[in-house]
């Protein structure tokens, strides 16, 4: 059995919504309708209306100056007198002829074409009044946002358009103060670049040009350390030599000293002795020649005196005598030689006495001194006779130089 709602008096349910399966999707609102007041002041309609109002301004313009020619042509002096009174307030003073030629161009196009006067008229007229109504129709909208009695749609329509124009307008010029601005920081930055790129430049020449300075330097203290070196190693090797010489030197005195104070003779430092032996050999040459000369002189002299003789008895008697005295004579040169050669002996050791002596007080060592007697007779006999000199000669090169001669040449015996 069928139940009404509410028969006992409990409230109903509540209706469950359909399931979201039988919901139909159903379209977005449209977007509300501008006005037309309101659409008209887009950008691109204003541009285009813009456009057409200078349009049918510079049509209009045209139109103007083609009836004041129709009326110039119509009325001559009345048309002559206000063209001299407007050329003469708007126009400069010589452009009189060329503007009444251009006043006449319209006219004199429609003769060519074949169109009457009047027709020309009424055809201007119509298009007159065809352009005040087109301006009519193109200046409503903007007469009716510029009043203050209009609609505040439209006003503030018009007034968002200015902004943004205004705006559109800021924002070119901003933008070309930016690009300009950046242009200049560009070329800032680029000088800026350049001129660092120049120092940089700069400082890396001076620091190779130091580098290459410091370089020099550096091997030409090298070369003067090298030198230097060279010059030390040069001056210790002569220096070496030169205290070795000095050692040697040293070295050999001591053993001279040490072979004279033993008693040995080193006739090779006797120069002097040399020189003396030379000096007499020379000097007995000299008293020898001038012997010669002298016995030969007195011999010429004799021989000049005895051929002054002339008798033979004295020839013969002094002949007898002559032999009769040759026997004495002869013992008694005999007599006189070895007279003269203990003499000879006497003064030999009277003179080595007097060396010994002479080399005591001078407070010197005599090298002679020390030497036997047969030395002696060698070294000082050589003074009086060459025989003697040759013989000490011979007797030094035995005795002396051979035993002694070392394998380097020095004739210094060895200690």
């Amino acid at each position: 059995m069928f139940r009404p709602p509410n028969a006992f008096g409990a409230p109903p349910r509540p209706l469950q919504p359909p399931p979201w399966q039988w919901r139909q999707q159903q379209p977005p609102p449209p977007p509300p309708q501008p006005s037309p007041a309101v659409s008209f002041w887009q950008r691109d309609n204003v541009r285009d209306h813009v456009r057409k109002l200078q349009e049918t301004i510079e049509v209009s313009s045209a139109l103007i100056n083609e009836l004041e020619e129709i009326a110039a042509t119509r009325n001559p002096g009345d048309a002559a007198a206000q063209e001299s009174d407007l050329s003469s307030v708007n126009l400069p003073s010589g452009s009189a002829d060329s503007s009444e030629d251009k006043h006449l161009c319209f006219v004199e196009l429609a003769r060519s074409m074949g169109v009457s006067q009047d027709t020309h008229e009424s055809m201007a007229v119509d298009a007159a009044n065809y352009l005040c109504h087109q301006l009519q129709h193109l200046l409503a909208p903007i007469a009716s946002a510029t009043n203050q009695s209009g609609p505040w749609e439209e006003r503030s329509a018009m007034v968002r358009l200015t902004q943004k124009l205004q705006k559109a307008k800021r924002n070119k010029s901003w933008r070309k103060r930016k690009r300009k601005h950046v242009a200049e920081l560009f070329q800032k930055e680029r000088a800026d670049y350049d001129r660092i790129d120049q120092e940089a430049d700069e400082w890396r020449a001076k620091q190779i040009a130091k580098d290459i300075a410091k370089r020099k330097v550096e091997s030409m203290k090298q070369i003067a350390r090298k030198k230097a070196n060279e010059e030390r190693k040069r001056l210790e090797s002569e220096l070496e030599l030169a205290l070795m010489v000095e050692k040697l030197q040293e070295l050999r005195s001591i053993r001279v000293q040490k072979m004279k104070k033993q008693g040995h003779f080193l006739p090779e430092e006797d120069d002097k002795y040399l020189e003396r032996v030379k000096a007499a050999v020379e000097e007995e040459e000299r008293q020898a020649a001038t012997a010669a000369r002298t016995d030969a002189v007195k011999d010429a002299i004799l021989t000049a005196e005895e051929s002054r003789k002339v008798p033979q008895n004295e020839n013969h008697h002094e002949d007898g005598s002559e032999d009769l005295k040759n026997g004495p004579t002869e013992d008694k040169n005999l007599g006189d030689v070895g007279v003269s050669e203990k003499n000879d002996q006497a003064s030999q050791k009277t003179e080595h006495e007097g060396h010994k002596v002479e080399g005591k007080v001078h407070g010197h060592h005599d090298p002679v001194s020390n030497l036997p007697f047969e030395f002696y007779h060698y070294y000082h006999g050589s003074s009086y006779d060459m025989g003697t000199l040759i013989e000490n000669v011979g007797f030094f090169h035995e005795t002396w130089r051979k035993p002694y001669t070392w394998a380097l040449g020095s004739t210094t015996p060895s200690i």
